[in-house]
């Protein structure tokens, strides 16, 4: 969920919460045994009743060690939460941009390093640094100083309006603002934001700092780096990542296409108090509104699993190597090209928006991967705390053969 002040499209993972094994050391339970372990200890943890639903795998680069859903994706009528349940990914889903960008980069079509009006139908600079040119890799590691101002929650789409009621009275300002919302294309969206005549441009959609010098996580930036890909592309960014990515992987759970709560194929997204949250999409759909499933997400993070050994089908290896390794000789960006660095033991991304949460990351030392999907906002304490601890239990047992 966005906080009431700022728009914050993922949440930090900090490796203190997680319990990282030594990958040399092994547990003598047998992989049965700790398997069954792992399904008791999240079953207790469900049972703290926090969170509605949730789903979790653990898998190799080749083989799915364990998977499996707890609770509920929908509570008034009792539908169960699978590994099969979909749900928005949340700012997961800027993987993907990842994915798209290289690829775009490996055809020739993108230079990393160009200046993002070389491929944009409106000029983008900042109002303090004119002269400095934001480039497509600062987009790509939120280094490009454009900033989520308040104009970013207008790609808030609710089915039904929101009651101010529901919400605590910090919210009420932006209740209003969602609710009058209205739907329009992604790039005339970032248009209205980022071009200088536009007319919900203003100084506060950018930071002071020059482009590249500080990070600063952005949804505006991806989803802007998106539409640069479906530009050089010359098709719909969506339709671009469903041919390039979720087809080839066979995908066949994902979707751009936010399917109707009555067809039981999704699940309902819940606040703190466990009230639903009305359905809602999103104007700038790359930075946070795939659609998918703890098992098809599995296929994807096996795919970058492989690229990052130099076996991947997506893309060259070159192209793996330079999305998930960090671009620049420091510690103060933690994002590679579209991907988390900040978790020591880690490589992957997380997601939170109204309802949704979720967490993707592999250990490139160990060669295992983990996915939770949950289905309630992680707006206080106790979700948060369970949330967490789910994802923790994940990594105390070790699963391999």
């Amino acid at each position: 969920m966005r906080h009431p002040s700022f728009t914050i499209g993922c949440f930090v993972v900090v490796s203190c919460l997680f319990s990282c094994k030594n990958p040399s050391t092994h547990d003598a339970v047998q992989v049965v045994s700790s398997s069954d372990l792992l399904d008791e200890t999240l079953q207790n943890l469900y049972q703290e009743k926090h969170i509605p639903g949730f789903a979790v795998a653990v898998f190799t680069k080749d083989t799915v060690l364990f998977e499996k859903g707890f609770g509920f994706a929908d509570l008034d009528v009792k539908r169960q939460y699978t590994p099969n349940t979909k749900q928005m990914l949340a700012s997961i889903s800027k993987t993907f941009i990842g994915v798209s960008l290289m690829k775009s980069v490996g055809e020739g079509k993108i230079d990393l390093d160009a200046p993002i009006n070389t491929y944009l139908s409106f000029e983008v600079k900042n109002p303090y640094h004119p002269d400095m040119p934001i480039t497509v890799r600062q987009l790509a590691m939120h280094t490009s100083s454009i900033n989520d101002s308040l104009e970013y929650n207008r790609s808030y789409l609710f089915e039904t309006p929101l009651k101010k009621e529901d919400f605590d009275p910090a919210w009420h300002d932006l209740i209003a603002r969602y609710n009058d919302n209205v739907e329009l294309p992604m790039d005339a969206f970032l248009k209205n934001i980022l071009w200088k005549q536009g007319p919900w441009y203003h100084e506060a959609n950018f930071y002071p700092y020059e482009p590249g010098a500080y990070y600063a996580y952005s949804n505006l930036g991806a989803s802007l780096l998106a539409q640069i890909i479906a530009n050089v592309q010359a098709m719909p960014y969506e339709a671009y990542v469903e041919k390039e990515v979720f087809i080839p992987l066979q995908m066949g759970r994902t979707t751009w296409k936010r399917p109707a709560v009555a067809s039981g194929d999704i699940t309902r997204y819940y606040k703190e108090d466990l009230m639903p949250f009305p359905g809602y999409t999103l104007i700038t759909a790359p930075d946070g509104g795939i659609y998918s499933t703890v098992s098809d997400l599995t296929k994807f993070l096996q795919e970058i699993m492989k690229g990052y050994q130099g076996n991947g089908t997506l893309l060259q290896p070159s192209a793996y190597a330079t999305m998930l390794q960090s671009n620049l000789d420091t510690d103060s960006f933690p994002d590679a090209l579209c991907w988390d660095l900040s978790v020591p033991c880690c490589i992957g991304h997380a997601g939170n928006d109204f309802g949704t949460s979720t967490l993707m990351y592999f250990e490139p030392k160990t060669g295992v991967g983990r996915i939770l999907f949950a289905n309630v906002s992680l707006d206080s304490e106790p979700q948060e705390a369970e949330f967490y601890d789910i994802f923790n239990a994940l990594f105390e047992f070790d699963l391999r053969p």
